[in-house]
């Protein structure tokens, strides 16, 4: 009996990453290769050097990808302008389109307008370049785009064209149905004709065997291909975020809590996915890994890791920190990052002051990461027993990211569980229930997730920080409080020089 394989393909921003898995999850090759420069050559480039030599037999295959960035193509696939990347934007075009009733229609069902969204950068393009535009036959992700050029030859007419649901969301589809879709009236009102548009459908739907040159190059000629993932819904699978109740968390420059749910119970400081097997994923994304890298390398010339290792030496006494709230749960541009307690004691060496302010940092990190516990339970109805966490450094007693996430795991007070790093098998597990290969999301998890362990917590850590953790977010609100006097007299007086 011929042995099945799974290959998971990582189209990320800086680079791809490969990785092909047995049945058990054993890795039985892997690989990777930067991006220079975001092009079709330079990503079909990079996925050959990063693809590592295949085992012999059948083979299931899949792709994640930056959600976001969009590719207009040509009927053949071939790439017509370049890559609109999910960090670029178009503001002007993006204040039209929210005059739009429908903008505000799908902004109730989840999905903002803003400049960096996909709509308004295709707008940009159709009126700025109109004759380069009527090449446009197909408007599609990264993870939809690379999944066809696998399936289909070089000079192969692309027809019936399908995408999946987590790709699809942030370019404007409605995910409130039963059936996602494309929203309509908003593609309307933006002239952007759906014809340009694949059909929306779940992650893991067979596309059929790939037939291309690239597949063949690649060592994936008649794999069977799946619909994709975003590579943050990718993520939230691979740390174990399956079922109803499942709980985990990222975290690395941008910590992203994920909760599975079986309906969506609007709030502001959550958003929404359709999950890629049952119900949905409710969701934020705040700063925080990136915030610590600045401050030590910025501000006070160290390296993270060692910024961490001062803090680990420091007991107590650490300055308080709130964090920026430009993303959740406050959504203000204008409020920064806040340190409290901070005293000029001469009794303190350099190294203490900067550990002190280090784990302060990391403390009020690890506090905000935790509101997000308390406020799924309430607004669910649920109580988490369990944290999945994906993220940090390799275990080790002395190793400064476990510190971290000692910490951390000590001041949420949960279960928490660290898991193994593989982003690439988010996308092969609908995939692997698509195709039989696993009866449910159960046996696939025990197959395809690793643990590397239960995170000890510190009684003593829990202890001390509890009362500071329940006030913690009541005095994050009365923080914002005293950034919107602060903003208020700036307007008053025209801002400052």
């Amino acid at each position: 009996m011929r042995e099945t394989h799974l290959v998971g393909i990582d189209l990320g921003t800086s680079g791809v990453r490969t990785t092909a898995y047995n049945t058990r999850g054993v890795v039985v090759g892997s690989g990777e290769a930067p991006l220079e420069e975001q092009s079709q050559e330079d990503w079909e480039e990079a996925l050959r050097k990063a693809m590592p030599e295949l085992p012999k037999g059948d083979k299931i295959c899949s792709v994640d990808g930056t959600s976001g960035t969009v590719i207009l193509a040509d009927a053949s696939g071939k790439v017509v302008f370049p890559p609109q990347m999910y960090y670029e934007s178009a503001p002007e075009k993006a204040e039209r389109v929210n005059e739009f009733a429908s903008a505000r229609e799908i902004r109730d069902k989840g999905v903002s307008i803003s400049a960096t969204s996909p709509i308004p950068k295709i707008l940009r393009l159709k009126e700025e370049e109109p004759g380069k535009f009527e090449e446009v036959k197909w408007i599609l992700s990264p993870t939809t785009w690379l999944l066809y050029r696998l399936k289909c030859g070089g000079e192969e007419r692309w027809r019936e064209l399908e995408t999946d649901w987590t790709n699809a969301l942030k370019l404007g589809a409605d995910i409130t149905g039963r059936k996602p879709n494309w929203f309509e009236p908003l593609f309307r009102d933006a002239g952007i004709s759906l014809d340009l548009l694949p059909e929306v459908e779940g992650p893991g739907t067979p596309m059929g065997s790939a037939g291309g040159e690239l597949a063949e190059k690649l060592g994936l000629g008649g794999a069977e291909l799946y619909q994709g993932l975003t590579d943050g819904n990718s993520s939230a699978l691979a740390m174990g975020c399956l079922e109803p109740g499942d709980y985990g968390i990222s975290c690395g420059s941008t910590s992203v809590p994920k909760f599975v749910s079986e309906d969506i119970r609007p709030h502001e400081a959550l958003y929404y996915h359709k999950h890629p097997i049952r119900g949905y994923l409710a969701g934020a994304a705040i700063e925080t890994g990136m915030i610590l890298k600045w401050i030590c390398e910025k501000v006070l010339g160290v390296s993270q890791e060692k910024g961490l290792e001062l803090a680990r030496k420091v007991r107590g006494e650490e300055y308080g920190f709130f964090p920026q709230g430009d993303r959740s749960p406050f959504f203000d541009s204008r409020m920064g990052n806040t340190l409290t307690g901070i005293w000029p004691n001469q009794d303190l060496s350099k190294k203490e002051a900067r550990g002190r302010l280090v784990r302060g940092i990391a403390t009020g990190i690890a506090m905000e990461e935790y509101i997000y516990i308390p406020l799924l339970e309430e607004i669910f109805a649920v109580t988490i027993d369990r944290v999945n966490l994906l993220g940090g450094g390799a275990p080790s007693e002395e190793e400064p990211f476990s510190w971290w996430n000692e910490l951390r795991a000590s001041i949420w007070n949960k279960k928490t569980i660290e898991m193994e790093p593989r982003t690439t098998v988010g996308s092969l597990i609908p995939a692997a229930l698509s195709s039989s290969l696993f009866s449910d999301a159960s046996e696939a998890s025990k197959n395809l997730l690793k643990e590397e362990g239960e995170i000890k917590r510190d009684k003593e850590m829990t202890d001390s920080y509890k009362e500071e953790r329940d006030e913690f977010f009541d005095l994050w609100k009365e923080i914002k409080t005293l950034y919107d006097g602060r903003n208020r007299g700036q307007e008053r007086h025209g801002g400052f020089e």
